[in-house]
């Protein structure tokens, strides 16, 4: 299987250009040392470092959570401001900014330093005896302040002026009215508590993001530099050929795969959109439907586990359950979302005809036709991990940051070894996979460093509600308000996820609505997973819900439309997934799995789905339906949902599909010619 072109093989095998296509990391010649290579050297480095270190750690442990922790942050934030260095600076402002940044290097390094040196009498006297001195106080006071700035800078003002407003909140309690009023704290209290006492910046969101989400983000990173994002795709596209709505349908499956284990929908959006909306756009499906297509496909790749979108991780932390029982609490829930998503796309395409014919851009390339033994070869860097990884968190049920540790081992020899199987077996070869290898530990260091400066910037915001009281009285409150009426509490619950969700990444918003709103579902006697699994879906639904709407907003601006036109379209066919944790409350069988029962409940709700997204779509492949033949299908869907009676649901069901399967296939008239015949 060896071909002449060693280095072009490699690459294509990688899914990226040749050798000269990867950045240079060391220098040529003294003459081509400038500072921006100097400043790619050290990122480079640092990336390494930081790798190397988790998976040290990962295998060793031999240190407190909190500990490493620190040094996860200290390396996280100096990578993340040296990759917001500008080397085009167009004004002051960049220079500024650019001094600033080198700056913060150094001074994170410092403080990082620093509290590793002091930790165990931060540990022993600051945080038992209460005893810390003025220079603690101090170093507390910077990392706060750069761990709000990082914030700010990574996620925008929004996420900033949660935090700041939190110590606003902190400082200024006895002037709030109602349940907002505490005692206050003032300013040397609210530092010690949130860096000096190893809470707050340090509290158990950096140790999660520290552990068990680093693992991921990184094993993420270097799949991504072997070109990972390229097989993704080419999956996406497998499927598409062989379905009529076979073009949409590429951006549902490439979207799932891609939002799995990225932190935020938007994220996902402009990573996946930028190839799956023109793709689309140039078949025919309209602007404003490909970006919705893409916002809600993207949005729902945070629901799939393992990953979803880091939330998984801090879920089972949170609660205090195995990671594999959060995996299989959301494992139904996701694809359920996923059956109504395909079939959204399915009818949509037959609607508006956005249908594959011979000779379509889905043609199979040249390049792509591999034998099964090379596609076997070429494919093993992201099975055998997939493997190592269901194996490890499955079967052995090991802790999630020991599996991502094996997955990792697994992967890097693989992608070794499948180029020097593909290519000749070269000195070049292996150069290339050292420097996509380097490349990936670039890749996964900035890709996490965003998100542990919003996770330790909500720690805060954690440590102070928990402080105030507040997050307890959040949750009575929204009971008395609802007067304990179970709907109306569900109802609050779900407005309150949504409203706190607006404009953050997926652990942000679940993190900030599981403090405040869960607790409150818990009392009702809900099952916790399920509590959480609820204001979960709720906040990161909020990225498709006006009048932020974060994913439409940026798939509108790939796609060229109307910001409100793409904003109603995705309601209007996304609106199935706000139904679906109503489902799994009143059927927690999805949730806690009870053998045939859960089997049952999961065909049945499977049903319902369908006849949701016929309503929604307003086609039935035979004629589009009026609202009265829409009505019909969507009581008959919420009839399955709800009814407690089980005998009745699989009736229901058994009706309802032989009915839909009979108007697909034209055997009895459309609900619609039935009706206007009459």
């Amino acid at each position: 299987m060896g071909k002449p072109d060693t280095e072009k093989n490699v690459s294509d095998a990688a899914g990226a250009g040749g050798i000269d296509d990867l950045p240079q990391i060391l220098p040529r010649s003294r003459s081509d040392l400038s500072v921006r290579r100097f400043v790619r050297i050290l990122l480079y480095t640092l990336g390494v470092i930081t790798v190397l270190w988790h998976l040290y750690y990962a295998s060793s442990g031999r240190m407190p959570r909190s500990q490493h922790a620190n040094i996860h942050l200290g390396l996280m934030l100096a990578a993340f401001y040296l990759a917001s260095i500008n080397f085009s600076p167009s004004g002051v402002r960049d220079r500024v900014g650019n001094a600033i940044s080198a700056g913060l290097v150094v001074t994170v390094l410092a403080t990082t330093a620093y509290v590793h040196v002091h930790y165990w009498r931060w540990l022993r006297q600051a945080r038992e005896q209460y005893i810390y001195t003025n220079v603690d106080l101090l170093i507390g006071a910077i990392i706060i302040l750069i761990t709000i700035h990082a914030t700010w800078k990574a996620y925008g003002k929004l996420l900033a002026f949660v935090t700041v407003g939190a110590i606003g909140y902190g400082y200024f309690g006895p002037m709030f009215p109602g349940i907002l009023n505490h005692g206050g704290f003032d300013l040397e209290t609210i530092i010690y508590s949130n860096s000096v006492a190893l809470n707050g910046v340090y509290g158990f969101l950096l140790g999660v993001g520290a552990t068990w989400v680093v693992i991921f983000i990184l094993f993420a990173g270097i799949i991504e530099s072997y070109g990972g994002m390229d097989y993704v795709i080419k999956i996406g596209r497998s499927v598409g050929r062989r379905i009529s709505s076979g073009i949409p349908q590429v951006a549902v499956v490439s979207s799932m795969l891609m939002g799995s284990i990225t932190g935020s929908s938007a994220a996902n959006v402009a990573t996946t959109g930028s190839f799956t909306i023109p793709l689309m756009q140039d078949n025919k499906v309209g602007d404003k439907y490909a970006a919705s297509i893409e916002s809600i496909a993207s949005t729902g790749g945070q629901i799939l586990p393992p990953v979803m979108g880091s939330a998984a991780f801090l879920m089972a932390d949170l609660i205090g359950v195995s990671f594999v029982d959060i995996i299989q609490a959301a494992i139904l829930p996701a694809i359920l979302f996923y059956i109504g998503m395909a079939f959204v796309v399915h009818l949509s395409a037959h609607r508006y005809g956005w249908l594959m014919r011979d000779g379509d851009v889905m043609a199979v390339p040249e390049e792509e036709r591999l034998s099964p033994v090379e596609m076997l070869i070429s494919t093993a860097p992201y099975t055998i991990p997939l493997v190592v990884l269901i194996y490890t968190l499955v079967i052995l049920r090991w802790d999630p940051m020991t599996a991502g540790l094996y997955a990792i081992i697994a992967l890097v020899p693989a992608a070794l070894v499948r180029d020097l199987i593909l290519d000749q077996s070269s000195p070049s070869t292996v150069k290339i996979w050292g420097r996509r290898t380097i490349e990936g530990c670039k890749i996964g260091v900035v890709n996490m460093a965003p998100l542990t400066a919003v996770l330790a910037s909500l720690g805060i915001v954690i440590q102070i509600i928990s402080q105030t009281g507040f997050a307890l009285s959040f949750s009575l409150q929204m009971v008395a308000i609802a007067g304990g009426v179970f709907i109306l509490v569900l109802l609050l619950a779900m407005a309150s996820s949504i409203l706190f969700g607006l404009g953050m990444p997926t652990p942000a918003a679940y993190v900030v609505v599981a403090v405040l709103t869960a607790p409150g579902l818990v009392q009702l006697g809900i099952g916790e997973i399920t509590a959480h699994m609820f204001v979960f879906y709720f906040a990161l639904l909020s990225t498709i819900t006006p009048p932020v709407a974060l994913s439409c907003a940026v798939a509108c601006g790939i796609a060229g439309a109307s910001f409100f036109d793409v904003c109603k379209e995705t309601i209007r066919l996304g609106l199935f997934s706000f139904l679906i944790p109503w489902v799994f409350v009143f059927n927690e069988q999805l949730i806690y799995w009870e053998g045939t029962t859960t089997a049952i409940i999961f065909l049945t709700s499977s049903v319902g789905i369908l006849s949701v997204v016929i309503a929604l779509v307003g086609y039935d492949l035979q004629a589009k339906l009026n609202y009265v033949s829409r009505a019909l299908y969507m009581a008959f869907a919420f009839a399955i949902w709800f009814v407690p009676n089980m005998t009745v649901k699989i009736g229901l069901s058994l009706v309802l599909l032989v009915w839909v399967v009979a108007v697909f296939n034209e055997t009895v008239p459309s609900l619609e010619k039935l009706m206007t015949s009459r």
